[in-house]
């Protein structure tokens, strides 16, 4: 007869793996690890031996998992999109809290996903990138038939904006490293979420308009370098700094291969000229909001106004700010780094003074999400269209600015 501590042995050599074995989880660890770095340190700049020595295993070990580093940056961005795609399909038609609940876990379970989805899967095959792109659009119009069910006011545009919008609130935590105590950052979320839903947009009562025109392109410079560095910024925010060449550069500037060295010596100077002139626009615009206004309220206000506008005029310049800094050597990007921070700060203390019991933390999230929805829509063809975009924008960004520090309560330990 066999004794207790036999079967004891016994179950415990069926459920722990053999020394030297590989744990039955060990692709999830590798793809999580490749997440992680990618999302810290970009694609290009992470080897597959980094990825293994994260997991600690081998080189030779990782390519027994996965043939190559591309095929695992295809592996995490399916997997954050899945998890995307099983929250809006169980959730029930209206029902906006389960949906942003189950968005709030999704986002914290995976904080690289907006980066990984937003920078990196440029990086992977045209197909791929084709097919990822038609399933997210998939998400987005039954998420957006969710929220038309709540609100069935909604006529389907605005709908489509706030789910774009939301979705932009839950990307936002990929793009910073604030850190709260789960509980309360899951609130939070969901408070963003909510509110972006349950958001008034001054054009959903109003008659039909003509969409706003296309930006023309404009009239050439006559400074040959403006021209590149024009040309570069449009190409390192649709394409990715590693994915263009100087010579795509010429060509998209008109330009010659061998003329363009005779302006810039470099394809990282013109990165590095872009994201310079990105972020001084923003501390402009900074400096003469303070100066135009009396009141905290005003100077929130004017921030908020002149930086959608200069998205949505300059969104090349704002969308390489956001995904290309990563790419510019150690002394600029540590420059560029400290002028964004020190515009957030900016925001968060005049939102804290108008919310005086908001946390900081939590204020810097939430500046984070109203950015971030600026940051997005604006690259969206079929967003930018809308009529009277820019006041929707404003509407949204004052809604979530406005969150009283009440309704996102203390979670009791």
């Amino acid at each position: 007869m066999i004794s207790a501590e036999e079967k004891n042995m016994n179950a415990r050599a069926t459920t722990q793996p053999a020394r030297g074995r590989r744990p039955r989880d060990r692709k999830e660890q590798i793809v999580l690890a490749a997440a992680g770095l990618f999302h810290r340190s970009g694609y290009h700049n992470v080897t597959m031996e980094e990825i293994a020595g994260a997991v600690g295993i081998t080189a030779g070990a990782l390519y027994r998992h996965f043939r190559n580093k591309q095929e695992l940056l295809a592996r995490a961005v399916d997997d954050g999109l899945l998890a995307f795609e099983l929250a809006v399909e169980q959730t029930r038609p209206g029902d906006i809290e389960a949906l942003v609940d189950t968005m709030a876990t999704v986002t914290l379970d995976r904080r690289d996903l907006g980066v990984l989805w937003q920078r990196e899967s440029r990086n992977l095959p045209e197909a791929d990138r084709i097919q990822l792109r038609n399933r997210f659009r998939t998400v987005a119009a039954k998420t957006t038939a969710i929220v038309q069910t709540a609100r069935p006011d909604l006529p389907p545009a605005d709908a489509d904006l706030l789910t774009w919008a939301l979705f932009s609130v839950f990307a936002s935590p990929s793009h910073h490293t604030v850190q709260l105590p789960r509980p309360r950052f899951q609130i939070l979320l969901r408070q963003l979420g909510t509110a972006v839903i349950q958001t008034r947009l001054p054009t959903s009562e109003q008659p039909e308009a003509s969409p706003t025109p296309q930006v023309p392109s404009g009239l050439p410079r006559a400074s040959r370098r403006e021209s590149l560095l024009d040309a570069a910024a449009r190409l390192f925010n649709e394409r990715g700094y590693q994915a263009v060449s100087m010579e795509d550069i010429g060509t998209a500037a008109g330009i010659s291969s061998a003329g363009i060295y005779k302006h810039v010596t470099a394809k990282s100077e013109l990165l590095v000229a872009a994201l310079t002139r990105a972020a001084d626009a923003l501390q402009l615009d900074t400096s003469q909001a303070f100066a135009t206004a009396s009141t905290a309220d005003q100077v929130l206000e004017l921030l908020l106004s002149s930086y959608i506008d200069l998205t949505l005029a300059s969104s090349h310049l704002t969308g390489a700010l956001i995904t290309e800094i990563i790419h510019l050597p150690d002394a600029q990007r540590h420059t560029i780094r400290r002028l964004q921070h020190d515009y957030v700060t900016e925001w968060v203390q005049l939102l804290n003074s108008k919310a005086p019991g908001l946390a900081e933390p939590e204020a810097r999230v939430i500046v984070q999400a109203v950015l971030a929805i600026a940051n997005d829509t604006a690259r969206i063809d079929h967003l930018r269209q809308r009529p009277q975009l820019s006041q929707d924008l404003i509407t949204l960004g004052q809604t979530l600015m406005s969150l009283p520090p009440h309704e996102t309560p203390e979670v009791p330990t």
